[in-house]
């Protein structure tokens, strides 16, 4: 096998040779070795062989991963790890000797594919350590080899692994002095954070909105706590610094004390301070800077933004669509961005909408600008369109994983970066200023007078290779050396060529030539039949059938020459592009501050873009908790419909909160509310919104009980998560809170459900002026008689008019109350059986003849309200 590195003669075990056919195995199970095969990498009874004890040293090191060692042009995994692999991945599961007469269970994956196999690895939430070979393979002796890498779904810093629009959270979980504290980064940007939370349901909503790809906890009970608020695709990763650091583990670092950052009150710094310890020690383990990766945290307050339970994040399709179109998502209406930075710069302000005022109107005023600018927007998006990832490429440079066209790519970035400075110089929004004063601190001179972009420019080629492996990504002219081992190779052709022609006129060998292969080197070649008249000094190096092949000591000396000048120029390459990374890790704090401000830019490009195409309006930020939109459209399904949309108002405030809707199936009370509650999240993200005006009231917490479905793996049903959700909602709301209940109590019997959603909605009215916002959307008709004993109650009813061919659906709403749901019109519409809709309509008219004068009920709550008997009366079928 080409690479394979020889072996001591005297271990026949490891001179076998090492079998690693990648295939799919018949049905998609793993063959299983033959014979007496040993699972683990290295028996205590029997001394393994050489290969075999290297790799259990090295397992040893990270006894959590599954290890990928690179022998040749494979990387293998032997013991139980080759089960785990050959599981994991699909591929054939073999055996290899491992010394004394036992074999060991073995499976492989190319080299030039291993990415592949490792990108399924990581979305299966495995932790891979890659071990590779650190020398060239020699004559008997054992290569050496290190880990050099330990992948974990929240640390991977490789773009293949990665989704370019998203954030990848590493998220530390700890608590201390009563509070618990939340620490989050993330690896690949270098974007750090600590939250205190004050509840179980605040941290599931801080989690939710973060989607980690791992969370790191201290302990077991703590990962039983966290599992159970956290969605499948996270990885749990259960790591305490100080028993790693007293293990047998080089790489783990000991808990090292981390102040907590500003902004954290006295009796939560503790909490904040562990979190980040726990966090920064954690990836320090996996051979990651740790100290880099948190020297620049911030606080989040998880009440500096408007809070959204995991449930309403759902209903809403903030980020992708719950339906057949998963691309139906108020992130994709919304993105016009031409960064991956500024990507996912949207989506974090997409999942957590302002509650400042102030801050709301900043970034208002810089869409307005930019609104009324549609030629200096224009403007800056071109030059956006030329800047690359440069956050994730700081942290690869950061890390010592970027390659010469990563720089090649920052290069470019600071080019167009500093032309977007310049385009930015004549925008006055504050918020643009801010970006601008970013982006130019990334194009500024160092101290002696050249900037990293004019380094980039005269050290790299224009066009370098994707690795240093074989020389030629740094101009020859950037050091003097360099460019006398260039000339040197430059001329080695010219030199060939001139000892090829004198050798030939000395020896009289016309058919003589100077040849060259990877396994011989350069040689002169001849025609067998010249083979006997070459000069003495020749030594034959190898016979052909019609050729033979020689060396001389002239030629010898040539080829070293030749061959040294490439191996001095690769290693003078490699030590510059060192001095390169060197150059960007100094700069990496004006390079993050500068992304951040091209992100910026970009969001405000693309929200002003969305503004002008369709015709979304600035909405005014009240003081009051109010909420009062002027024909109103939903944003998602204007975009994503295919069909004109029909716009309503909507209006609440400190007289009016509670809206009860009522209305037919299919008349669009639940695309309502969605609108009512997407307009509010875009308004509190300083995007305008779609409609003819608005004005609204700061929400601080947004609630949504739209529709439900099973919990199969938690064994609750369908009514039991709608109740679920209910009660998070009267747990938590507030004021200023804005609540979307769409026909709660219809997953039960008709009296039971009629019963709890009157009791909800009379709770609701009884708080008074703690009473949040409320739009209730209801099949129950009989509760619209609230409104005459509650003022704050509005009916309202979606219009439907009776055709020839059914009902017609107008999806406009007016003020009133419905009396019917048209549920069997609707069921004729999908194609039920004509003979079960003849059957359905007789029933039903049955019913409402015998149904009888409307029933009485009364309710007694436990504030100290009362109703009499017989006061409010309902029509209960």
């Amino acid at each position: 096998m080409k690479g394979r590195e020889a072996v001591p003669h005297d271990d026949p075990a490891a001179a076998a040779p090492v079998r690693a056919e990648v295939s799919a195995p018949a049905r998609g199970a793993a063959q299983a070795p033959a014979g007496n095969v040993a699972h683990a990498p290295a028996g205590d009874a029997e001394q393994p062989s050489p290969l075999i004890a290297q790799y259990a040293a090295l397992k040893r090191r990270h006894p959590e991963a599954l290890l990928l060692m690179r022998v040749g042009d494979f990387y293998e995994a032997y013991g139980d790890d080759a089960d785990d692999l050959a599981r994991s991945v699909n591929v054939v599961l073999t055996s290899k000797e491992a010394g004394k007469g036992r074999r060991i269970a073995m499976a492989g994956v190319p080299h030039h594919s291993v990415d592949n196999y490792l990108a399924r690895l990581i979305a299966r939430q495995r932790v891979v350590a890659i071990a590779e070979q650190m020398e060239l393979p020699a004559p008997n002796r054992l290569v050496r080899r290190e880990i050099v890498r330990v992948m974990t779904p929240g640390t991977v810093l490789e773009e293949q692994f990665l989704d370019a629009g998203r954030n990848n959270y590493l998220c530390a979980l700890a608590e201390a002095a009563g509070h618990t504290a939340l620490a989050f980064a993330d690896v690949s940007t270098a974007a750090a954070a600590v939250c205190i939370t004050r509840d179980a349901d605040e941290l599931a909503a801080e989690l939710h909105r973060l989607t980690p790809a791992e969370i790191v906890v201290a302990d077991e009970q703590a990962a039983a706590a966290v599992k159970a608020l956290c969605a499948d695709g996270c990885k749990i990763t259960v790591y305490d610094p100080d028993a790693a650091a007293a293990g047998e583990m080089p790489a783990a670092a000991a808990r090292s004390a981390r102040p907590a950052p500003l902004g954290l009150a006295l009796e939560e710094k503790a909490a904040g301070a562990e979190a980040l310890s726990l966090l920064g020690s954690y990836v320090e383990s996996l051979g990651l800077d740790g100290a880099a990766l948190l020297r620049r945290t911030s606080v989040h307050s998880a009440r500096s933004a408007m809070m959204l339970d995991p449930a309403t994040r759902r209903h809403l399709d903030l980020l992708s669509g719950s339906g057949e179109n998963s691309r139906a998502c108020l992130f994709n209406v919304l993105d016009e961005t031409k960064t991956v930075m500024g990507k996912r710069l949207l989506a974090r302000w997409l999942c957590a909408p302002l509650v400042s005022a102030a801050a709301i109107r900043q970034r208002q005023d810089a869409i307005a600008e930019l609104c009324a600018r549609p030629a200096a927007r224009a403007e800056l998006q071109a030059r956006l369109a030329g800047i690359g990832d440069v956050e994730r490429i700081v942290q690869k440079v950061r890390a010592r994983r970027a390659g010469p066209r990563d720089l090649a790519a920052l290069r470019q970035s600071l080019c167009a970066a500093q032309s977007l400075s310049e385009a930015l110089e004549n925008l006055s929004a504050a918020e643009l200023s801010a970006a601008r004063e970013a982006v130019r601190s990334s194009v500024s001179a160092d101290e002696a007078g050249r900037s990293l972009l004019a380094r980039l420019q005269l050290a790299l080629v224009d066009e370098p290779p994707a690795t240093l492996a074989d020389g030629g990504a740094i101009r020859p002219s950037y050091d003097d050396g360099l460019q006398q081992l260039v000339e040197l190779r430059t001329r080695s052709r010219r030199l060939l060529l001139a000892l090829e022609e004198r050798t030939r006129q000395a020896s009289g060998l016309r058919t003589l030539k100077v040849k060259y292969t990877q396994a011989f080197g350069y040689y002169y070649e001849v025609t067998r039949a010249q083979a006997d008249a070459v000069p003495s000094d020749f030594v034959r190096r190898q016979s052909l059938v019609n050729a033979e092949r020689f060396t001389n000591a002239e030629l010898k000396q040539l080829e070293a020459d030749i061959l040294s000048a490439q191996a001095r120029q690769t290693a003078l390459e490699r030590q510059l592009f060192e001095g390169l990374l060197q150059a960007v890790d100094e700069a990496a704090d004006q390079l993050l501050a500068a992304a951040a401000g091209i992100a910026q830019a970009d969001v405000y490009c693309s929200l002003a873009q969305i503004a002008a195409e369709r015709r979304y309006v600035r909405p005014e930020i009240a003081a009051e908790s109010m909420l009062a939109v002027h024909a109103g459209r939903h944003p998602i399904v204007e975009a994503f419909g295919g069909v004109d949309f029909v716009p309503n108002d909507c209006g609440l405030d400190a007289s009016q909160r509670f809206l009860l809707i009522t209305g037919p199936n299919m008349g669009g009370k639940s695309t309502y509310l969605r609108q009512t509650a997407l307009l509010s999240v875009l308004a509190q993200m300083g995007s305008y919104v779609p409609a003819q005006s608005a004005r609204l009231g700061i929400v601080d917490r947004l609630f949504t009980r739209i529709g439900a479905g099973d919990d199969i793996a938690a064994g609750r049903s369908t009514f039991y998560v709608e109740m679920a959700e209910m009660a998070l909602i009267l747990r938590r709301c507030t004021p200023r809170s804005l609540l979307l209940i769409d026909e709660v109590g219809r997953g039960t019997g008709t009296t039971d459900g009629l019963s709890i959603a009157q009791s909800l909605s009379e709770y609701l009215l009884s708080l008074g002026d703690a009473m949040p916002m409320v739009l209730f959307a209801t099949h129950f008709h009989e509760l619209t008689a609230l409104a005459h004993f509650y003022s704050q109650v509005e009916n309202m009813h979606v219009l439907v008019a009776d055709g020839a061919a059914g009902p017609v659906f107008s999806h406009r709403l007016l003020h009133g109350a419905s009396s019917r749901s048209y549920g069997i019109a609707v069921a004729k519409m999908a194609g039920l059986p004509p003979e079960v809709v003849r059957r359905a309509q007789e029933i039903a008219d049955d019913l409402e003849s015998r149904s009888g004068p409307a029933s009485t009920w009364a309710r007694h709550d436990e504030y100290g309200k009362e109703v009499e008997a017989g006061q409010l009366k309902l029509n209960m079928r």
